[in-house]
Order: C-alpha cells, then structure tokens, then sequence
C-alpha cells in the first residue's frame, strides 16, 4: 500500500502539533489509570491474601467488560460525530468519576460486605469508568490516521504505545508508594488530575490541519453496527490482525492478573511497592519495546514483525513460568515481564498500524469498535474466569495458567506461519529469507521505491535493471511481491554461503567469458513455467553501458513480459559483498512493460536480438532521467 502525502502534514512527527497533542493526552492519562489501580488492590488488601490474583483479575473484568457490551456502539458514533469531542466528554466524565471512587467503594463496600461480596465492590465503579474509555478507544484509534501520514503510521502508534506504558510505568511505581505511605485518596485525586490534562490536550487538535473528511450520514444504529461486523469478517486480513489481538489480550489478562502473587511469592512479602515496580518492569519492556517499532517497525515486514513478537511471548512466558517454578528469584522474573512486555509491544504496534492502513475512514470507527469488542471480550473472559469463581488458593495454579498461554502462543505461531507461507505460494524456509531480505533492504539500505512497483504477481516476468551496486539483485527482490531469480556470475555463484542463497530462489549461474547455452535453456524454460528472472542487460557491475543481445534471446524465446527498473544511490566502487555491509540510500523505479509486439515472429532474424536488448535499455534508461528529477516517495507495504 503506497503512502498518502500531504502537503499539510509535517516530515517529522514531534513538528506535527496534532500528534503532539494526541500524544500528550494518551500518555498523562495513563499516568493516572494504574494509581486507582493500586488503590483498588489496597481496598481488598490482594497482597495479603492466599487469592490475590483473583482481586487483580475482578479489577481487569470490571474495567473491560463494558468494551465487550459498548464497543460496536461506541466505534458506530465515532464514525458519525466528532471524534475529537467524544475523546474530551470521556475524559471529563472519568475525571468526575474517579474523584469520587473512594466514596464510592466505600457506599458499596457497606453494602456488600455483609453479603460475603466485597469484592465486587471495585467492580461497579470500575465499570463506569471502562464504558467512558470503550468510547474514548475507537475515536482515538480512528482518529490517528487522519492526522499523520499513512507512511509514518507505525511510527507514530509506536510513540503513543511508548509513551503510554512510560506513563504506566511512573503511575504503577508511584501508585504503589502513595498507596503505602500516604493511603488511596491521592491516588484517586491524582487520577482525575491527569483525566482532565488528557481533555485539555485533545481539545487543542486543531483539525483543520488534519486529513480528515465529512464523516458519511449512518442510517440509524444496528444496521450500521452490523456492517462493521460484515466488513470485519469480510476482509480476511483484517480478521486475522483482530484474532491475533484477541489472542495477546487473553494472555495479558492472565499474566497481569498473576503479577502480585508472583511478586508475593518470590519477595517473600506483602509489599504494594514491590507489585507496583514489578508492573512498572511489564511497563519498560512495553515501552522500550514501542520504541524499538518506532526504528525498525517501518521497515519491519508485518508477517515477520507477527511471528517474531508471537514467538518471543512463548518464550518468555515460558522462561517466567519456569523461574516462578522454580523460585529462582525477582531479577529473573522481573527480566522475563521486561521482554513479554517488548514482545506485546511489537504485536500491538504491527496490529494497529496494520488495520489503520487497511480500512477506510468512513468505516474505521466502526471496525476498531469489533476489534475492541474481541480484544476486550478476551480479557475479560482471562480474567473473569479467574476472578468470578471464588477459587481457594486460586495462587497455587500460576504454574498451569502460565504454561497455557504458552500453548496459545505456540499454536498461533504455527498457525501464522502456515497462513503466511500459503497465501504466497512459497516454500516456507524460501519466504522467511525473502521477508528477511526486505527487511535488511529496508532498514539497512534505506531503500525506497519511486512511485509504483509494476512487476505482476504472476505469470512469466523478465526483470531488466541497470546495475551499479553488489546490493542491487537484493533491493529488486525487495521491492518486488515476489521470489526472483537472477543470472549470477558463476564465481559469485560458488560461494559456500552464497550458493545455498542462490540455489534456494533458483538463480542461474553463467559465465561471462564463456557463456554457455545451458543457462540461456535454463533461464528460457524457467520463464516459460511461470517464473520471474531479475537479469542486467549491460553484463557485470560498472559495465560499458551497452546490452548484452542476451536478454533479447530469452526474452523473445520465453515470451516473457519485460518489466524494466533503474536503481540508483547505491554506494559505488565497492566489491560485491563489501556492499552488503555498507550503508547506502538505493533508489528504484519501476516503468511499464517494454512493448515488444513488432518483434513477434522473429526470434531467429539475425540481429533481433540487439535490436530487443537495444530497446529495453532505452526504456531503463529513460527511467534513470525521469526517476533522478523527483524526489523519492516511498511506497514499501508495512
């Protein structure tokens, strides 16, 4: 999906005042939400407690249960009135909520005491406080997009994710001291404090400056609703970045639900400020793992972006289950939470990012609702089942609880993995170094693709550039939507490293100096199967400019259509493999197909073949004058 520019928005994101102000909002709020949160677990004493992970579960249940019930109709009204003016009524209504939340546990504490029920009494108000941020949540996430590029969409959910848990992390180490020298009514005050600061930043959005359009009139509500349901199930990606969400919040709501009895368990005490740090650790791997999407999440693949962060939080959660088994001690739990939380981070980031590419304003508020809907409902469900039930000793199965979200994880890697392979046709080990290669294309290079990539995702396709770099048979593959061949120099091919490289993408190798007719056959017959072959008319790197009559044979006998591309930036006058380690800012255009149709028939006239390699030079070249007039637009899928 190419990137939107516009003229109106800034190159970078801290000179975009809107983001700016979205993100501020985001990030003192969440300094605020886990202050009540630890003021709660202080209400019902979880830490002293043999069922504490049951207390910290009632707390995720009662403030996520009203996404489930709210989020399709909170996403239908951002999707007809402002978005902006939702955001700051919630803000404002938590804000008079909170303030009051010690009168009310303590009236509703009064009451369900006697009834051996208690601890429903951090439910009730929770739950006001989760239906205002179930519309809060869809008006933000749609909103984003329509104040930043589409090219610096990870990016800027990355910074709001960073910032977000670094709130999260000052609030749940702060929270926890507040509530253990100074008692919960600071923190609540402190809370709506921060609600109130969150709606004076978002009303300084001036979206004027934004990429916004008149929302569409929406015909009453459920009919609707029920499109955004359609849309989400319609639209097979989208349904899959929403599973893989739902996935990642049933597993969060087990493990924030088990963190105070852990730290209970392996600190050897009933210490709110050791809980709040050990949150406040979850929190720093979750930022730091935001940050690190903030460098590589751009150039990141989303398929490998998936499995790298699904893998990780098996790992993890299996290292944390382990250390917790075995009492090894805080710093190695507190090491695993660190990396589970950079794990979450980079899933949510490439989920979010993702659907806010893929699905049009006019509907995003709505389907951002669905997602909120699930992700939610699989929170709840995680935590309802451990908090509904009065479980005795509910602590001693942490063990069993962790290692099935393990198994989740696990399958859902293998699950991706067969999704992502078969929808690409490829061999798996094929398709994991090609993404690999975008990625290192991406990022270390600092490829860019000026305008369009022309090149078919099937079909037989000659691929004919210029080469003037060791990397360029690398930033055509990476740029291109599939595995391409290429004609190699056999001394290049004989590499120990690089012939299982070559041989796995099925190169061909010739030899410059005595090219043989096996590998015009080999080349022939691979196009006539389908196949794509990346070749360079000119011959070698630096060559003397003049084609080869080469490409004009296959291309006449295969025929093939012939894509032609110019690349330029690379760092010159290096060896082939120096290349690969150097830094470099390599530029590609794609043209149209080289018309050839005036040379059908004529495969066996003398001198037709430079003739053909003559004109998809000039067509190359062309590109090169065209191509270094612009500027570069990327226009690499995320």
């Amino acid at each position: 999906m190419s990137a939107q520019q516009s003229p109106s928005l800034p190159n970078l994101l801290i000179r975009n005042s809107n983001f700016v102000m979205l993100w501020a909002a985001y990030g003192v709020a969440a300094i605020g939400d886990h202050l009540s949160e630890m003021a709660l677990l202080r209400e019902r004493d979880a830490l002293n407690r043999p069922d504490g992970t049951r207390v910290q579960a009632l707390i995720s249940f009662g403030f996520f249960l009203p996404f489930v019930l709210l989020a399709p109709v909170a996403g239908w009204l951002s999707d007809r009135i402002s978005r902006r003016s939702i955001m700051i009524a919630a803000d404002l209504l938590r804000a008079a909520i909170v303030i009051n939340l010690a009168w009310l546990v303590s009236t509703l504490q009064a009451y369900l005491e006697p009834r051996n029920l208690g601890d429903y009494s951090i439910v009730i108000p929770l739950a006001i406080v989760g239906a205002l941020a179930s519309f809060f949540s869809p008006a933000r996430q749609a909103l984003l997009p329509t104040l930043v590029r589409d090219d610096q969409l990870v990016r800027a959910n990355a910074m709001i994710s960073a910032l977000g848990t670094i709130g999260t992390i000052i609030s749940a180490v702060v929270g926890g001291y507040l509530v253990t020298h100074a008692g919960p009514n600071w923190n609540y005050r402190i809370n709506a404090i921060t609600f109130v600061l969150s709606a004076a930043f978002v009303s300084m959005i001036a979206m004027s400056r934004s990429r916004a359009t008149p929302l569409p009139p929406l015909d009453g509500v459920w009919k609707p609703v029920a499109d955004g349901f359609r849309y989400v199930f319609s639209h097979r990606r989208v349904f899959q970045l929403i599973l893989l969400g739902t996935l990642f919040w049933a597993a969060a709501g087990v493990v924030i639900s088990v963190v105070p009895a852990i730290v209970r368990r392996l600190a050897h005490s009933a210490d709110y400020s050791a809980a709040g740090l050990y949150r406040g650790v979850l929190g720093i791997g979750l930022a730091t793992g935001a940050a690190v999407m903030t460098i590589l999440g751009p150039t990141l693949p989303t398929q490998l972006a998936v499995l790298a962060a699904l893998s990780s939080a098996a790992l993890w959660i299996a290292l944390l289950d382990f250390s917790y088994v075995m009492q090894l001690g805080m710093i190695p739990a507190g090491i695993c939470l660190f990396f589970i939380g950079g794990a979450g981070a980079a899933l949510l980031v490439t989920i979010m990012a993702s659907i806010q590419l893929i699905v049009p304003d006019s509907r995003r508020g709505r389907v951002f609702g669905v997602s909120d809907m699930a992700t939610m409902g699989a929170m709840v469900a995680a935590s309802g089942a451990l908090g509904l039930p009065h479980v005795p000793n509910l602590d001693d199965y942490i063990p069993y609880l962790l290692a099935g979200c393990v198994i989740a994880f696990c399958v859902a890697v293998w699950l991706a993995w067969r999704v992502f392979t078969r929808a690409v046709g490829m061999r798996p080990v094929t398709w994991f170094w090609f993404q690999a290669a975008r990625f290192v294309a991406r990022f270390w290079w600092r490829v860019e693709c000026v305008g369009h990539c022309t090149v078919p995702t099937s079909g037989p396709i000659l691929i004919a550039s210029n080469h003037a770099s060791g990397i360029d048979p690398l930033v055509i593959q990476a740029t291109a939507p599939r595995v391409i061949s290429f004609l190699v120099e056999r001394a290049y091919y004989d590499v120990p490293v690089a012939t299982w490289f070559m041989r796995l993408v099925r190169c061909v190798p010739v030899d410059r100096q005595r090219p043989s007719r096996a590998a015009l056959r080999e080349s022939i017959t691979m196009l006539r199967e389908g196949g794509c072959l990346g070749i360079f008319p000119s011959g070698g790197i630096d060559g003397d400019g003049a084609p080869k009559p080469g490409i004009g044979m296959i291309s006449l006998h295969s025929g093939a259509r012939v894509i032609p591309c110019r690349i330029s930036g690379a760092t010159p006058k290096l060896s082939p493999f120096g290349s690969l380690f150097a830094r470099h800012h390599a530029r590609i255009r794609y043209g149209p197909p080289v018309d050839l149709s005036d040379f059908a028939g004529r495969a066996r006239e003398r001198g037709v073949a430079q003739q053909v390699a003559d004109r998809i030079q000039q067509h190359i070249d062309r590109l090169a004058i065209a191509g270094d007039e612009r500027s570069a637009t990327r226009s690499l899928s995320i």
